[in-house]
């Protein structure tokens, strides 16, 4: 009981930092991602199906889901790419980009949450009690503290990985509008964390709705800004005729094709 209320404490200056001080983590946190493969470009399908992983979001920011960054690199768009990185992550160079990726691979918001369904499942009812009454004036932990009740055994071993490999993939493609990482660099990082995605998940729907859940454990202030948005953006996906997750198939064979050439710029409209 004592470690969860010092957790509960701790998590304040947590939040503070925006989950800086859990980049110094020094190993990867699961569900782990396979990098060592040997590049092959994907083609355009897999291409398309990894930038669905991030649908939500491109959707909620009204950018295009078929090109990577979610839009050409104008230098309008490379501004607003570098603008997002480093208001939203503190991201203003290559190196700050590559130590958030590395962030998310050892744990990003999975770590926090994981703790708190740990401590959580191990508390009896009276000290459940104790726990909401001691959080009740804080609504950013007590919030925290409601969503990993409410999802922990359903997410069980997933966390909320769609939540932060979704922004992975969201990341790799703003980085290479803003100029800090290639393309061919870009997608060697996205393929991956698509089949991630792939194997964690069962469907479009599942992996879209841990996305949405995971962004209201993260944030409290913004779910109450922004978070009929992210849900209406969730619910069009599953439906429209347009969708990603409505025109390509869940169990898209993602595999490395090895007999692809070298990287290029894709067609328009694909990349």
């Amino acid at each position: 009981m004592t470690a969860m209320l010092h957790l509960i404490a701790t998590t304040i200056a947590l939040i503070a930092m925006s989950g800086s001080s859990s980049r110094n983590a020094d190993q990867r946190y699961p569900p782990l991602l396979q990098m060592g493969e040997a590049y092959a470009e994907p083609t355009q399908e897999q291409k398309l199906w990894a930038l669905g992983t991030c649908a939500v979001l491109t959707e909620s920011n009204r950018v295009r889901h078929d090109m990577l960054g979610g839009s050409d690199r104008s230098p309008k768009n490379v501004k607003a790419c570098q603008d997002i990185l480093a208001k939203w992550w503190g991201d203003n160079n290559r190196e700050d980009l590559l130590g958030t990726l590395k962030w998310i691979e050892e744990g990003g918001h999975r770590r926090i949450f994981d703790e708190f369904a740990r401590d959580l499942s191990a508390a009896t009812p009276a000290q459940l009690a104790l726990i909401r009454r001691r959080v009740a004036a804080n609504p950013t932990i007590s919030n925290r503290v409601e969503i990993a009740l409410k999802y922990k055994d359903e997410f069980g071993r997933k966390s909320i990985a769609a939540w932060d490999y979704d922004r992975y993939v969201s990341l790799c493609g703003w980085g290479y509008i803003a100029g800090y990482l290639s393309e061919e660099e870009a997608w060697q990082r996205i393929m991956p964390a698509a089949r991630l995605l792939q194997k964690t998940f069962d469907s479009w729907k599942d992996l879209g709705n841990n996305h949405v859940v995971g962004r209201e454990f993260w944030s409290w202030k913004h779910t109450q800004e922004r978070g009929d948005l992210t849900r209406k953006s969730y619910e069009k996906l599953l439906t429209d005729p347009s969708s990603p997750w409505v025109l390509l198939k869940w169990d898209t064979d993602l595999s490395p094709k090895r007999e692809s050439r070298p990287p290029t710029q894709p067609a328009a409209g694909t990349r």
